[in-house]
Formats: C-alpha cells, sequence, structure tokens
C-alpha cells in the first residue's frame, strides 16, 4: 500500500468516527422545549464530528484516483454529512418541523390515510400519497412518514446533480464536484423554498432526476417498439414521460418546470432542423426528439391542473398584475423597515442568505453565455451540446420568474429562484470540473486545492440558512410535542361559542393539522372554528383586548410567541410589557396550560351577559 493510499484511508477512518461520534451525540440530545435556533441548540461535538468528516471527505475524494474504494467511500462521508446537517431535525427527534404550510400539509395526508381526501381531488398529492403509503407500509405516524419523504427527495436530488454534472462534464473528477455543489442546497431560500413538508421544495429536489433522464435520453439507442426500423417507443422515453408527470403531481407549479425543460429542448432540435449554419446541429439532429415527452407530459398538465381554483387563482392574479401594473418594491420596502428597526438592513439579510447563490449564478451565466455563443472549447462537443440544451431550458424558468417578480405575486418569484438554482447548481460544478470559462486543468494540484477552499468556505454560509434561525432573522419551525398537544386538547374541550385570536395570527395550522383544511373558518367535518385567522393589531395586545373584542375569545400563546417576539424581534410588535399587561388583566384568564403552551379567555364586551 502507497504512502499516499494509507493517508487516505486513515483520513477516512478519522472522518468516519467523526462523523458518527457528531450524529450520535446530537441524536442523544432530545430537546425539552421548544428551539428558537437548532443551530444553538445542537451539541457543539456534532458540528466538529461533521466539519472534520466534510473536510476529510472533500480532501480525498478530489485526491484518490477516481472509481477506486477511496474516493466512493469519501463521496458518501460526504453525501452522509450533508444530509446530516439537512435531517438535523429527525436526528434531534423534533415531535414535528414546520411551522407554517408543513402543518396544513399534515393534516391532508391525515385526511388521504383516512379516506375522507382522494388524492385524484387533490392539487398536489405527491409527497402525501406516498408519505401515507409510508406510513401503511412502516407504521409510523404521518408526522414521521412526511419527514422521510423530505429525506428521500433531499437524497434524490444529491445523488442526481451529481450525475448531471458527471453526465455533462467532461473530466473524470465531475461526480465529486457535483457532490459537494449539490450539498451547498442552493434551492432552499426559506423565503418560499423549505427544507420541511413542502411541496414546492420536494418538485425542486425532483428536477435533477428529470434533467438526468432527459440528458440520457437524447442519445438513447435502445427500444421497446420498433415500427418499420424506426425506434417509436425507448425506455428512457417511457420513463421521462413518467417522471414528466410525477413532477406535476408533485406540485404542479414547481413541475411545470419539467415540462418546460422538455419543451425548450425539443424547441433546440427544431432550430437545429431549421437552420443548417446553426452549430452543432448534426449532433442536436442525431438526438431522439423529445416531441412525444412533451406532448403526453403537456397533455397531462391540461388536464390535471385547471380542474383546481387554486392554480387558476393564481394564473388570474398573474394576469391581472400585467394588465394593471403592481409594485414588487412594496413588500421589499416593508421588509427592509422591519429590519432596520431591529439593526439590520435588507443588504446584510441578501448577503446572509443569497452571496453564494450570487457568485455561482454569475459562473453559472458565464458557462451559458460561452454555450449560446460558440466559445467553449471544440475537443468536448457533446458536452457542449448538451450545456445548450441546460441553458434552453434555463430560460423560460427564467422569464417567469421575471414575471412573477413583476406581477408581485407575494413570495412567487422565489419558488423559480429555487428551480432556477438547480440549473445554477449543474453548471457551475461543469464549469468548475472543466475549468470553464478558463480552461484550467482539474488534474492540477493546485486547481484541487483552490476548489476544496472554495467548497468549504461556500458550505459554511449556506449550512447557516438551511434551517430558519435568528441568524437569518427568523424563528425555528420546531413544533415540540407541548404545542400540538396542548392544541389538540383545547380543540377537544372548547366551548365552540368562542372565537379564537392571537399574536401575529389563531391557531389555524394546528386546526389543519389536526382536522384538515377547507380554506374556511369549518373543518371537514363540520366544526366551526370562527378567528382561527385572526391576528391581535399590535396596539391592541395587553392594552385593551377585552374592549376591542365584542366576542369572548380563546388566545392560545405558546414560549414560541414570546422567544419570537422578545428575544427575535426586541419587542419591535409585540413588546415584554405587552406580554406582562395581558397576562395580567383582569378579563383574561388562563384555562389551560401544559408550560410551554397557555390557552387564555379573554371576556369580550357583549359575550357572557
Amino acid at each position: 500500500m502507497s504512502s499516499k493510499r494509507r493517508r487516505h484511508v486513515a483520513a477516512l477512518l478519522v472522518g468516519y468516527i467523526a462523523f458518527t461520534v457528531g450524529v450520535s451525540v446530537a441524536a442523544g440530545a432530545v430537546p425539552t422545549g421548544y428551539e428558537i435556533s437548532i443551530y444553538n441548540a445542537t451539541p457543539t461535538p456534532f458540528w466538529v464530528g461533521v466539519v472534520v468528516a466534510f473536510v476529510t471527505a472533500i480532501l480525498v475524494s478530489l485526491n484518490a484516483p477516481v472509481a477506486t474504494a477511496r474516493h466512493r467511500l469519501a463521496l458518501l462521508l460526504g453525501t452522509l454529512v450533508g444530509l446530516s446537517v439537512a435531517m438535523l431535525p429527525m436526528i434531534r427527534d423534533y415531535y414535528y418541523y414546520g411551522v407554517g404550510d408543513a402543518l396544513s400539509y399534515l393534516g391532508w395526508t391525515r385526511m388521504i390515510a383516512e379516506g375522507s381526501l382522494n388524492p385524484v381531488n387533490f392539487l398536489y398529492p405527491g409527497i402525501h400519497s406516498t408519505a401515507v403509503t409510508l406510513t401503511s407500509v412502516s407504521g409510523l405516524p404521518p408526522r414521521r412518514s412526511l419527514q422521510l419523504v423530505v429525506l428521500f427527495f433531499v437524497g434524490l436530488y444529491v445523488l442526481f446533480t451529481a450525475l448531471c454534472v458527471a453526465r455533462v462534464a467532461a473530466r473524470s473528477n465531475a461526480v465529486a464536484v457535483g457532490t459537494f455543489f449539490a450539498l451547498l442546497f442552493l434551492p432552499i431560500n426559506n423565503i418560499h423554498t423549505y427544507i420541511f413538508p413542502y411541496p414546492t421544495s420536494e418538485a425542486i429536489f425532483f428536477t435533477p432526476f428529470a434533467l438526468y433522464v432527459l440528458l440520457r435520453y437524447l442519445g438513447d439507442r435502445e427500444s421497446l417498439l420498433t415500427v418499420r426500423g424506426v425506434r417509436v417507443v425507448t425506455p428512457l422515453g417511457v420513463i421521462l414521460t413518467l417522471v414528466g408527470i410525477a413532477a406535476i403531481l408533485v406540485h404542479p407549479q414547481a413541475g411545470s418546470n419539467v415540462l418546460f425543460a422538455i419543451v425548450a429542448g425539443l424547441g433546440l432540435q427544431v432550430l437545429a432542423q431549421l437552420y443548417g449554419h446553426f452549430r452543432f446541429e448534426e449532433r442536436i439532429t442525431g438526438h431522439r426528439s423529445l416531441a412525444p415527452q412533451a406532448v403526453v407530459v403537456g397533455l397531462f398538465f391540461a388536464l390535471w391542473t385547471p380542474r383546481f381554483e387554486r392554480a387558476t387563482g393564481t394564473m388570474g392574479t398573474v394576469v391581472s398584475g400585467l394588465l394593471y401594473g403592481a409594485n414588487p418594491a412594496d413588500e421589499i420596502s416593508q421588509s427592509s423597515s422591519s429590519l432596520s428597526a431591529i439593526g439590520s438592513s435588507i443588504g446584510v439579510l441578501f448577503a446572509k442568505v443569497f452571496l453564494v447563490s450570487t457568485v455561482l449564478s454569475i459562473v453559472a451565466g458565464l458557462v451559458m453565455l460561452a454555450a449560446t455563443t460558440d466559445r467553449l472549447d471544440d475537443r468536448y462537443p457533446d458536452r457542449n451540446v448538451l450545456l445548450r440544451y441546460l441553458t434552453f431550458a434555463f430560460v423560460p424558468v427564467f422569464v417567469l420568474f421575471g414575471i412573477f417578480f413583476i406581477t408581485s405575486v407575494t413570495r412567487q418569484p422565489f419558488r423559480y429562484l429555487g428551480f432556477m438554482m438547480v440549473f445554477v447548481t449543474i453548471l457551475a460544478a461543469v464549469a468548475v470540473a472543466d475549468g470553464i470559462p478558463f480552461g484550467l486543468d482539474f488534474s492540477t494540484e493546485n486547481w484541487r486545492a483552490a476548489v476544496a477552499v472554495v467548497v468549504v468556505l461556500m458550505v459554511v454560509p449556506q449550512a447557516m440558512t438551511l434551517h430558519q434561525s435568528p441568524h437569518m432573522y427568523k424563528d425555528s419551525d420546531h413544533v415540540p410535542e407541548t404545542y400540538y398537544e396542548g392544541h389538540v386538547t383545547t380543540f377537544e374541550n372548547r366551548d365552540p361559542s368562542v372565537w379564537f385570536a392571537g399574536p401575529r395570527g389563531g391557531p389555524r395550522r394546528f386546526v389543519d393539522a389536526y382536522y384538515g383544511t377547507t380554506y374556511s373558518d369549518y373543518t371537514p367535518t363540520g366544526e366551526h372554528f370562527p378567528g382561527k385567522e385572526e391576528k391581535i393589531p399590535f396596539a391592541v395586545f395587553g392594552n385593551n383586548e377585552s374592549t376591542h373584542y365584542s366576542h369572548c375569545r380563546y388566545v392560545p400563546l405558546t414560549s414560541r410567541d414570546y422567544k419570537k417576539e422578545i428575544g427575535l424581534y426586541e419587542g419591535f410588535r409585540y413588546s415584554a410589557e405587552a406580554f406582562r399587561s395581558f397576562r395580567q388583566n383582569p378579563d383574561v384568564y388562563r384555562v389551560q396550560s401544559n408550560g410551554d403552551y397557555r390557552l387564555y379567555f379573554v371576556r369580550g364586551e357583549d359575550c357572557l351577559r
């Protein structure tokens, strides 16, 4: 055994031990209450262990010969580190992870499992049906199954992002570069894409699988059905069609981007047929046509999506914004004012969340520019053609991002930004692996060392924004068991004539999680929850609730409310004095408590008279 090989083996041994110890320590640190920051609450040995393991994985994978056991073990170690950080709430045994929409998705999953919701009548049944299947097979509760579904899609994303890079790049170490760039998780921005159960995110994580099948299908020579010597149906063609349909079922809006990628590829093929001077036209015209997949997947999208009012409503909003105008700066201005009040700025937040994405987007932009202006190395024609396909596939997504931005459809642009980051990740990784546009050789020791340093420097800020935390001026999405069980006790023992309210909104999401949702004050089983979304005005809370409301109100308060408003936002909207005054109001009565969750009864002016 050579000395270099011995060093690699020793380093991998240290890395795997450090990772195992770190994960074991984290798994033993089960939370006892709400954690506003999973980063601060997770024991230091975990972070030390994953840092040692990740650095080891990078150094060994970039230096060990490709296809050796050392190389593969290093890639496996790096992937395990990335997945452990992404799935840290599962490792820490969080009761549930996802405070907002994720709780509603839990309710829908329960409805499908109970048979009260037919998946065919649900806009995006993909992850919910998968979780129900997993629950029926494993016996796990839906809240656990949904978390495992997220793990599956995250793993799929890392694997096929690396394979996409390997399929496109010309150099042998592309899999390693692709793997570590995938572990940056650029699509997650915590504005409209998240690491918890969220169909949009899962559809985005599913995209590299679709892109890989598309890139492989282009040169497919096998056949399932041949008519007069023409290959009509191929295995990869069938898989690509099914993958396109599956993406739409996971989430039609995000999944439609797979359809756009197929259509864009077809458009490139048509251009190659029409213009004889088009460079690489012979290679493109020799590829299998994407027309069958575009037609079948497009037809499925056209039949599935318009049946749902929510999908058509979004399109109506977009059209209205284009016709009558909108001001996308309004929400940015409001956020900027709020950040200034707590001593930060929109620039600081942008740097924390988007600095790495911006840098890699510039790199990806240079690659796309080189691909469309024939400035790539002619020694790698196959790579250059595939880069052109990816460039064309990127265009419709970028256009949609612009449309949603100028029409100010809430945070919708950030969904498309997350999808764009899939392309950015692949293209930037290809640029690094092949030295585009500078023609650098990855086989040189200095270039590999530079790549290792840059990846480590990028991973740290990206890892800090993978989960919501005070680092990015947000509270954690941790849902302790005390919160869920406290709300359930309230729902089962409440007086139906009493309405709800709460700081920044009532208990709507927990109602959704327990009963399911109907987008109204009524549950699917007919229970009435008036005020479940009612937000107590800033000036009213802790001041004059009993005179402001005519109906009696239930006001649930959790430790999260206090930590967020006082610890994170420094009393910007709801002050410590307001919380204190609220509890001391003689017309406010505490009627339930389990420590982390408390329910208060507010006597209104006209109730109980």
